[in-house]
Formats: structure tokens, sequence, C-alpha cells
């Protein structure tokens, strides 16, 4: 009983330790956000702030562009996040319920590209979306993601484990394929719903190279793109700086506490099971 004690205080220690590492960074981004241009001037560190003030975040504001960056980046994700919802969803029922000519070996080719760096795309994407006319506009953003491979596979491993038995109830009581995967399927892919909401919300809100790439106008530029901005705007103003960065990590810091139950649940469940 005393060595099991001994090792879940190890374990707990250890856990506590690496929580604090992580933790550092982000509290020296808020500290360094809320301190005024004289303390962050002086050549020293200081892990407290002595007089705090939200100037740097009302400057920011003021400024106009953080605040049209923040709805550029908010209206890209949430379509980005409703499209990949429903097309993953869909397209991970049809893998995991549906028998077609091909369906395995279009699946595999569909994770084969999980397996091509996407800086091996960069170009040919680039030069196929100039074709399409599609430069200087928010579509490359939003519908390459519409249906991405791990939306689909992540969709389909999850629905593969609901029971044949309910579909086949719902077909035998005249539903069509629309009623069926609007009201069995989706009522019962919560979870999934859920972490593909936020995986997608994450990588578009986060994107970077893409919006670098792709938008030439500034008032259709993203959050990051406008963050990154603030270190040619602001030289030496770490405190404007770190105030951007508190920003565009809000969203998702919010998202996250909301959905955490549901990502859990999802990543560690196998699924329904036939009763």
């Amino acid at each position: 009983m005393k060595r099991r004690w001994t090792e879940i205080s190890v374990v707990y220690l250890l856990l506590t330790l690496g929580a604090i590492v992580m933790a550092i960074p982000f509290y020296l981004m808020v500290v360094t956000s809320l301190k005024p241009a004289v303390e962050v001037s002086r050549p020293t560190v200081s892990l407290i702030v002595e007089r705090p003030t939200f100037q740097n975040y009302q400057e920011l504001f003021d400024a106009g562009l953080i605040l049209r960056a923040t709805f550029n980046s908010f209206l890209v994700a949430l379509l980005s996040t409703l499209g990949a919802m429903f097309f993953c969803t869909l397209a991970g029922y049809a893998f995991a319920k549906h028998n077609f000519p091909g369906r395995n070996v279009l699946f595999m080719t569909l994770l084969a590209t999980m397996m091509i760096p996407g800086s091996v795309l960069m170009v040919p994407g680039f030069l196929l979306l100039r074709d399409f006319g599609w430069l200087d506009t928010w579509l490359p953003l939003i519908v390459p993601g519409l249906a991405g491979a791990f939306g689909v596979f992540l969709a389909r491993q999850f629905i593969e484990k609901i029971p044949d038995s309910l579909i086949e109830s719902a077909k035998l009581d005249g539903a069509k394929e629309t009623r069926i995967f609007g009201s069995v399927i989706l009522p019962l892919t919560k979870p999934l719903l859920a972490t593909l909401a936020i995986l997608t919300f994450l990588g578009s809100w986060n994107s970077f190279v893409g919006p670098l790439i792709i938008l030439l106008d500034e008032k259709k530029f993203t959050l990051p793109l406008v963050v990154a901005m603030l270190q040619g705007r602001f030289p030496g103003a770490d405190n404007k700086q770190m105030a951007g960065a508190m920003i565009s990590i809000l969203p998702v810091l919010i998202l996250f506490f909301f959905f955490q139950k549901q990502i859990v649940q999802s990543l560690a469940s196998s699924g329904l099971k036939e009763g």
C-alpha cells in the first residue's frame, strides 16, 4: 500500500512539474501584455506587473486592424468548421455503412494523402488556385478543408461502431437516407461532431502559411497574419505583441473549455455496440 501511494505521488509530482513548465510561457505572455512601456523597456525580466494596464489592448483595437482580422478569422473558421462537420460526417457515413464499388480503394487512397507533406503540395496548390481565380479570396482557406482526410477517417471509424440494427429499423419504418442520416446518425455522433468542430476550428484559426500565400489585401488578413505584422509595426514593443497574441488564443481557449468533455469522450470511446 505504501509503495502504491509512493508511485501515485511521483506521478502527480511529475504531472504538476510538467504543467508548471507548460504554463510558464503562457504566464509570461499574460504578464507582458499587461505591462506599460516603462516596465517593458527595462533590461531585466520581471515575472510580476507593478502597474497593470489594458492600454496595450486598447491601442490595438483602436487601430482597427486587430478587430477586423479577428472577424475575418472567426468567419473563415466558422464556415470551415460547419462545412467539415457536415461533409466529413456524411462521407464517413458513406464509407462506414454503404457498400459501393471501389469503396476500400477510395478510402485507402484518401488515407494515403495524409502521408504527403503539405510543403510538397504548396507550389502545385498555389498554381491550381491561381488558375481557379481564387487568389486573394477566402475560398482556398475554406473549401479544401470541408472534407479533410483526417476528418473523414475519424468520422468513418466512429460511425462504423453504430449498430446496423438501428439503421435497418429506420429503413423498415420507411425512412430515406437523408432522414436516417439526420435522425439516426447525427444524434449519435455528438462527441464526433464536437471533436471535428474543435480540431477544424483550431486548424483554421491558427493557420498562417495558407493565408500568407493566398491573401494580398490587408483588409482580408486573418488574425495570425496581423499578429505577425505587429513585430514590424511595433518594434521593441513586446507588450503590444503579447497583447495581440493573447487576443489570438482566447477564442480557442474558450472553445476548448466548453467542449473538453466531448473531446475526451470521443477519443476514449470505442462507439456503440450491438445489444
